[in-house]
């Protein structure tokens, strides 16, 4: 029976693709209504009871009925097309002219869809597919065919590419096996280095790379480009995935990154995570200057139900005074717990503790901490307006003097918009403790009591100033205000600052370069 414009609730591909969900998910199996071949017209309302020992049930409903409220992995599929014909003999479905197929914020478009409820096998045909999430925002993807077997979830999809968050992507086939994804001779790049048409800023290639949930990423003869020059190549790269707690892991890490800032100069910047066990990784970071040298980061991490363990060496930078400092911790084992929400409040709570061996310059000694700190959900005071509230209690034991630093403090943080062009912003910060009071400049607080407050301006689609004022609340007198000038240079931002210090001759400019997908 054919059908013209008919809305039938289709359960197909909702996890259409490796990338549409970061586990490689599908959704819930599908059902059909043997019995359709026999209805004439569609209605409103579904057909909810399974007719046969296969749960074999097309849902129909009438075009422009009002969407099912559940979660989205259970919410069934729409398809609608220009015709529809359906055979509950044989199984043969093929929908086709204009096929849309939804499932929550899931859609799928294509010019045909033809598959057979008893093989539970569907395939795309007659020209490419389009696959979006939330509009496009978080997965646009094209490609030529795709095959889905709703049965055990697995598919097979031809030459396909687009915008995967946080990564744009491209291959020559990917496929999911129910527990690994696969890209044939892919590419993967971010979307601030495609923001032009034609060769994108950097990219990696590789021969095959294989995605495991949870765990990591192992990409087979990599080779790591920045437009058409090649950096390197190696026989196989693994990239760990198990630290990513927002889907935002950069697979370019590894590369060496340009990086500058006024007091450092020049430099680049990398950093490697090398799967050790099933809850553990080695890693190096890694920053090189012109004026300040090699900063490494080497250690271990293994990652706990509630938290992470971690213990190596590195070089960390702190700014004291508008300089930047550095230091030296040798063999320094952390612990940090997640952030809990306590009970089914707004309301959180996180902890850490670390010991090892500080070194800055002629300051060096064991240094032991522990830190808990309560916080809660941004408040929503307005549609652009957020309040967050904070606090907590540190702990530090400094070997160099013998001394002890406690340290209660807490904190408020206000932003709004003001118009489509203008940002404000307040925060206060208090920590009670005595001036200074740490025998590092490291980790010595400039102003125990500050108010932060100022704002921002639009020029263009690539430009904005701010101004930005800090205030010493113990004198009641304004420390410095900061102007600034950004700049989005397509793959990275550019920030110039001129610092007015007020009550000294301390007045500076200075430059900084961020990578944006680093």
């Amino acid at each position: 029976m054919t059908m013209r414009k008919q809305r039938i609730q289709w359960l197909v591909a909702a996890c259409l693709l490796c990338l549409a969900q970061p586990a490689w998910a599908a959704s819930e199996s599908i059902t059909y209504q043997d019995s359709l071949d026999s209805i004439s017209e569609s209605y409103a309302g579904e057909i909810q009871q399974p007719s046969t020992p296969e749960r074999s049930n097309i849902r129909v409903v009438r075009r422009g009925a009002s969407p099912i409220t559940a979660p989205t992995e259970k919410l069934p599929t729409r398809v609608d097309a220009d015709k529809m014909t359906y055979s509950g003999s044989t199984g043969d479905v093929n929908a086709f002219g204009n096929v849309v197929v939804t499932q929550g914020n899931r859609t799928l478009l294509a010019n045909r869809i033809t598959g057979n409820t008893k093989t539970t096998e569907y395939r795309t045909a007659d020209g490419p597919y389009r696959y979006l999430e939330d509009g496009g925002k978080t997965k646009d993807l094209t490609g030529d065919v795709m095959t889905y077997r709703t049965s055990d979830q697995h598919f097979d999809a031809g030459h396909t590419q687009g915008w995967s968050d946080p990564y744009y992507v491209k291959g020559q086939n990917l496929s999911y096996d129910g527990q690994t994804g696969s890209i044939e001779k892919g590419m993967i790049t971010s979307k601030h280095a495609m923001a032009f048409k034609h060769t994108p800023d950097y990219r990696i290639e590789g021969e095959d790379i294989k995605i495991y949930p949870g765990d990591k990423v192992v990409i087979q003869h990599p080779s790591f480009y920045i437009k058409n020059f090649k950096l390197f190549s190696l026989k196989s790269y693994t990239k760990s995935i198990r630290g990513d707690k927002q889907g935002k892991v950069s697979a370019f890490s590894i590369m060496p990154r340009p990086i500058y800032n006024s007091d450092d100069g020049f430099g680049l910047r990398g950093n490697a995570d090398i799967p050790m066990g099933k809850s553990g990784e080695a890693y190096f970071d890694y920053k090189w200057y012109f004026k300040s040298g090699f900063k490494p980061q080497i250690g271990y991490r293994h990652y706990l139900p509630w938290g992470t363990a971690s213990i190596g060496y590195s070089k960390v930078s702190n700014e004291y005074n508008d300089e930047t400092v550095w230091v030296e911790k040798i063999g320094e084992l952390r612990l940090d717990t997640h952030t809990y929400h306590i009970g089914k409040s707004p309301f959180t709570a996180r902890g850490e503790t670390s010991i090892g061996y500080w070194k800055e310059g002629s300051v060096k000694g064991v240094h032991k901490d522990y830190k808990v700190e309560v916080s809660h959900d941004p408040i929503n005071l307005w549609k652009d307006g957020t309040l967050r509230f904070f606090g907590g209690y540190q702990r530090d034991y400094y070997g160099y003097d013998k001394s002890i630093r406690s340290m209660p403090y807490w904190g408020a943080q206000f932003r709004t918009a003001v118009g489509p062009r203008v940002n404000a912003w307040v925060s206060y910060n208090q920590r009670n403790i005595n001036y200074n009071n740490s025998p590092y400049r490291f980790d010595s607080t400039e102003l125990p009591k500050e108010l932060i407050y100022g704002g921002s301006f639009k020029l263009t689609r690539l430009d904005d100033i701010s101004v930005s004022v800090k205030q010493n609340m113990m004198s009641g007198d304004v420390d410095s205000i900061y102007y600034t000038y950004h700049r989005d240079l397509h793959s990275f931002d550019m920030y110039l600052t001129y610092k007015d210090s007020h009550k000294n001759n301390n007045n500076q400019w200075k430059i900084k370069f961020v990578g944006k997908d680093f």
